[in-house]
This record gives C-alpha cells, structure tokens and sequence, in this order.
C-alpha cells in the first residue's frame, strides 16, 4: 500500500508532556481516512504533529517520501493543508479575505491575484455554499459559517493532502452531511487524500475508507470501517457497550450505544 504520508516513532505533545510517544502510522494515499477515539486521546495531536504544527520530540514525518521538517514551509504548505480546532481568524478580516490566505502558499511575493486564485476561490465558495457571504466580516458570521468558510480556506489552497480536524462541527446535521458528502466526491474526482478527526463514529464509516482508532496516546486498531467499528473495538476504545449493525443502503457499520436502561 502507498504511503502518501507517514508517521515514524513519533513522539509530541505540549511542554514536557508527551500525548503520543513512539507512534508509528502510514496514511494511504488517495483515500479518506477518519482519526476516532476519546476525547484527549491524541488524535488533535497527530494531526497537529503531522501538519507541523506542533514540534516532535523525536521521530519522523515523511511526505512522498521525504522528512517533513526538512522542507521549506512553502512547499510543505503546497502539498499539505490544514484546518485546526477553533481556527482564530484576524480581526475584522472579510470572508473573500479570509478564503484568499488559501491562496497564499501558490504566489511569489509581490504577486498579484491570478485567473487560478479567482477560480480557486470562487471554486471553494461555491462548493461550501458561502458565496454570498463574500463581502460580509468572518467575526459576524455564526459558527456554521465560519466553520465552512475555514473549509472553503482549506480548499482554495488546493493541496493534494487535506488534515481536518472536526470538519464537522458546529453544524447542524444537513450541513455536516453536505459538507461530507463534499469531501467525498473532491476525493473521488481528485484523488486528495483526507485525513479527518471525527466523534461522529457512523459517519465516519459512512466516509472512510480507513479508520484509525486511538486510545491514551496509541493506535488500538486501523482498518477497514467493517474490521474497526465493531462492538469489540467500541468496547475496548470507548468502554461503551453498543450494537453494531450494517447500514441498510450501504452496508457500513452503525452502532448504537446501549445506555444502562437497555443493556
């Protein structure tokens, strides 16, 4: 399996206390893969730690091959984008602003906008459905959307890796829905690879491809959605006891949680 991007030994955290240590994990190229696991269990930081957002305290991060922190920022922010937990836009900065920053990494300096930043903005606008909300500060926006003018961000710097850390939330269940379906088919018609933090376990085995499930700093299982959302593994990565069954259009697993009324 081709490894697009890829964690070595990894170890990072915040000051001197580690969250992962020693993690090793390779993301298939071309797929859509969702991070699952409790909260505080290092799936931030993975994300984090491979986009070069936070420093390692040893080990590695290779893309197409090559160690991460070896390439100028330019490059890596070329290939590989990012949209962070809680993103802090500039003050008053509009949102056709905000979505030109995407466009940043692709200009030499001094460079004014080109016919590709035009359509790459306009592009990413339309695909998150924020068009209208071109003219208007982000700081008045609600928090749907600003969530989806970040993605828009994401999406207008036109890498060929995506790192989204809870794409999903604040939205409500038919904008999260849209917002996937989204990065559905940018992966299918463009074969970016997508690395997505999720708490929403069904939809990231509506989703992905592969799922990673962490627990305490660790990969407890990675796999297919139907080898990792299991009951078993459910049991193990969250302590919840659940029924998993298949979904009745597409066959991928859905769990139900059993509360102690049920069980």
């Amino acid at each position: 399996m081709t490894h697009h991007l890829e964690a070595r030994l990894l170890s990072s955290g915040y000051g001197k206390a580690l969250i992962i240590d020693g993690l090793s994990v390779g993301i298939p190229a071309g797929e859509i893969t969702a991070l699952v696991g409790p909260n505080a269990c290092g799936k931030s930081t993975l994300l984090k730690s491979v986009a070069r957002l936070l420093p390692l305290a040893s080990g590695s991060v290779l893309l197409d091959g090559a160690d991460i922190h070896a390439m100028p920022t330019k490059q890596v922010a070329r290939k590989l984008g990012i949209l962070p937990q809680s993103p802090i836009a500039p003050e008053s900065i509009t949102v056709g602003g905000l979505v030109w920053r995407g466009r940043h990494p692709h200009r030499r300096f001094g460079q004014r906008r080109t016919a590709a930043d035009e359509v790459a903005i306009a592009d990413a606008l339309l695909a998150t459905g924020t068009a209208e909300l071109i003219d208007r500060p982000v700081d008045q926006l609600s928090g749907g959307q600003r969530q989806r003018v970040w993605i828009a961000l994401a999406l207008a710097q036109d890498t060929p890796t995506l790192l989204l850390d809870e794409p999903t939330t604040y939205l409500d269940i038919a904008h999260q829905i849209e917002v996937m379906d989204l990065l559905a088919e940018l992966n299918e018609r463009t074969g970016k690879t997508i690395v997505l933090v999720s708490h929403d376990l069904n939809q990231a085995a509506l989703y992905a491809s592969t799922v990673i499930a962490m627990r305490d700093g660790k990969i407890i299982h990675q796999g297919s959605p139907e080898q990792v959302i299991t009951e078993e593994t459910i049991a193990e990565v969250f302590g919840l006891k659940c029924v998993v069954v298949p979904h009745p259009i597409t066959g991928a697993p859905q769990l139900f949680p059993l509360s102690r009324k049920n069980v």
